[in-house]
């Protein structure tokens, strides 16, 4: 049973102000007008200026009382939620997990929410991958419909890799995902909502209640997360690119520059903003003292500083703020010393990374300064060496109870409504700690600490602890979703797509001993190329009329290369494990349905569990291995078959639906705002509700 609520946001009494406001602004102005007229008309005016103002007069008060009325009515009109509606998404979360903790008594709250209503397995989207599942859950839309179909997806007009979580164009972000999503629909149904974290939200979208913008908020340089690395060590210096790495001469006092984004010089080239600061080594080489705009701190090694404030100036009255950790990370033999990628300070977003604009700046004075990246994990950290595990579960958790702190503030104080709050962390824990529970990968140890072992499965009670502190906030009628967006496997071996369309003669390479392509297709000779990967689980043809050099002829020449490549991947065997490497492959028609299908790969593969499309094919590298160990300590993943890695659902309500899948979780929310089946029809949505 539903009842009828009424809801006024505080909004609405500004806009109602507002509206009087600028009515009373036109009478003014239009008894100015009447003034002149009557003026003009002379001896008429002067006999009948009284009746003709009473009468413009009335009309435009009885005009004013009219809209009012309209807008109190609207703000007014009931939605069909009973209580509140609380989302939980914790990324990452798997069956083959949860489900032996549970059984085992490890997860009490779990079980508590799955005796109070359900549990079930949750299938994902195809590709598997957070913003494409998350895209989906919000719109109830395939990525064909909502247009993100891939973490990596190629630039229009170009065969550049393409970030799919943010636009930003000339300073300004762009809204990246091409459909509706369940808060746009909150206005229409007058139900508040808070939105916390999702990802692919940035830049964040006017809505009836509060938004923090999640997945795709840049650091301050623009990017996705990019560090920096001091150390005296020359060796240090690598191919990888995760941060900027810089080789210093060994001092006592170091005199240090911190880089900062790109802004246009005298000469109108553009140059990287630095900022200053100073590295003192204490005699006995236990501390550094770091100096930076007026504030000092020590560090012991090992050891995290709290919250730096940063601040680039760009102009006499223009500056950019943001706010970084430092970590020393070694000090003997050689100094180390790791500076997280800078975030934006909510209290001053560079870019908008709220709605209303203001509210990270409230949260900040309420709860005290956060980080604003979209992914904040230090994960490219931890995989290049430059912190170690202690230091990145240190960091992890810090983040945990941010994020947890924030959920239980806007729970504490949201009495109607939607509520969402988005939990990174057992997604990020899983991706590094893989290795320590799969004792097949090639960097297991079974020598390893005992908290390195037990890291995922103690995330997993970290969770049920978060899980636990909700249940406590619920008041009859809520109803709580705890969702996650996939499943978990091992990533074991790594494929190299482009080698192996190297090797089939389907991409070309520059010069005749060419046996090794650079990323970004550096090396790469289109004229000779009708195919090539990007991305995580695509592969493009290099199409006539699509592409800038395309060769492959649309139509029946482009769907013959397309079943010969899909055919012949299928049967492609792992020489070293002897299995098949693609559990499936599938045609770009099979997968993806809508009107943003051109964005979409022509070919997708899912790998079997233990392999995965390499880092170097999502950025358009060709290495000479073809399939080779992963020894990074990234050593869990979920971009496999989206088969073979559901996610977890449980509800404090029994559901009717059978098999759920993230396509039916934004037409459930849509019913419990009261939107018939006949509207959700309407909407083209590709699930249902999981509520009759």
């Amino acid at each position: 049973m539903y009842l009828p609520l009424a809801y006024i946001d505080p909004s609405s009494i500004l806009t109602v102000t507002g509206g009087l406001t600028a009515v009373l602004a036109g009478l003014l102005a239009g008894c100015a007008f009447l003034w002149g007229f009557i003026r003009r008309l002379g001896g008429f005016g002067r006999r009948h200026w009284g009746k003709i103002a009473g009468v413009i007069c009335a009309i435009v008060l009885i005009g004013a009382l009219v809209a009012l009325a309209v807008h109190r009515g609207e703000s007014m009109a009931p939605s069909a939620i009973n209580g509140r509606v609380v989302l939980l998404g914790f990324d990452g979360l798997s069956p083959e997990l949860i489900e032996p903790l549970l059984a085992d008594g490890k997860l009490p709250n779990f079980q508590r929410l799955k005796e109070r209503g359900c549990y079930a397995r949750l299938a994902t989207t195809n590709p598997s991958q957070s913003p494409v599942a998350w895209s989906t859950f919000a719109t109830g839309r395939n990525p064909g419909k909502h247009g993100i179909c891939d973490f990596i997806t190629r630039k229009p007009g170009s065969y550049l890799p393409d970030l799919s979580l943010a636009s930003l164009e000339h300073g300004r972000s762009r809204p990246v995902r091409q459909t509706k999503a369940f808060w746009d629909y909150g206005a229409e149904a007058h139900v508040p909502m808070v939105i916390l974290s999702c990802p692919v939200t940035f830049p964040p979208e006017p809505i009836n209640g509060r938004m923090l913008a999640g997945m795709g908020v840049p650091d301050l340089l623009g990017t996705q997360g990019t560090f920096a690395f001091y150390t005296t060590e020359k060796e240090a210096v690598t191919n990888d690119t995760g941060g900027e790495v810089f080789v210093v001469e060994p001092a006592d006092l170091l005199q240090l520059d911190l880089l900062g984004p790109y802004k246009a010089g005298l000469t109108g080239k553009a140059e990287r903003m630095k900022l200053p600061f100073q590295v003192r080594i204490s005699s006995d080489r236990t501390v550094a003292t770091v100096s930076i705009q007026g504030q000092e701190f020590g560090l012991a090694v090992g050891e995290w500083s709290g919250w730096v404030n940063i601040e680039f100036r760009i102009g006499p009255f223009r500056r950019m703020r943001g706010l970084t950790r430092f970590h020393l990370t070694e000090l003997q033999p050689h100094l180390k010393l790791y500076v997280s990628p800078i975030s934006l300070d909510p209290r001053e977003p560079w870019f908008p990374i709220s709605y209303p604009k203001d509210y990270s700046a409230q949260l900040a004075a309420e709860l005290g300064v956060f980080s604003t990246r979209g992914m904040p994990f230090d994960t490219w950290a931890l995989n290049e060496g430059r912190i170690g595990d202690d230091a990145f579960l240190a960091h992890a958790e810090d983040l945990l109870e941010q994020q947890t702190r924030l959920l239980l503030h806007e729970l504490k104080r949201c009495d109607k409504g939607v509520l969402y709050g988005y939990f990174e962390y057992p997604d990020v824990i899983q991706h590094m700690y893989w290795r320590f529970i799969d004792e097949r990968h090639p960097l297991y140890d079974p020598n390893a600490p005992a908290k390195l072992k037990s890291a995922i499965s103690d995330c997993y009670r970290r969770m049920d602890q978060v899980l636990g502190q909700v249940l406590d906030e619920l008041r009859d009628g809520d109803t709580l979703m705890v969702l996650s967006d996939h499943g978990f496997t091992s990533f074991r071996r790594a494929v190299h797509l482009n080698s192996w369309l190297f090797r089939r003669g389907l991409l070309s390479l520059r010069g005749p001993d060419a046996q090794e392509g650079l990323p970004l297709f550096e090396s790469v000779d289109w004229s000779g190329t009708r195919a090539y990967a990007l991305g995580f689980t695509g592969i493009y043809l290099n199409l006539k009329g699509r592409e800038p050099q395309g060769i492959v002829n649309p139509g029946l020449e482009a769907d013959a290369l397309k079943r010969a490549i899909a055919d012949s991947l299928k049967s492609l065997e792992d020489p070293v494990e002897h299995q098949p490497v693609f559990s499936n492959v599938w045609l770009r028609e099979e997968v993806f349905k809508g009107d943003q299908v051109e964005r979409a790969p022509d070919i997708v593969v899912g790998t079997n569990k233990g392999w995965r499309v390499s880092w170097q094919t999502a950025l358009g590298a060709a290495p000479k291995a073809l399939i080779e160990d992963n020894r990074k300590r990234w050593s869990g993943d979920h971009m496999v078959d989206p088969g073979l890695v559901p996610g977890i659902l449980f509800c404090n309500r029994k559901i009717t639906a059978v098999e759920p899948t993230m396509y039916d979780i934004a037409p459930t929310v849509l019913r419990l705002m009261g939107f018939s089946d006949e509207r959700l029809q309407a909407e083209d949505l590709d699930g249902r509700p999981l509520f009759r």
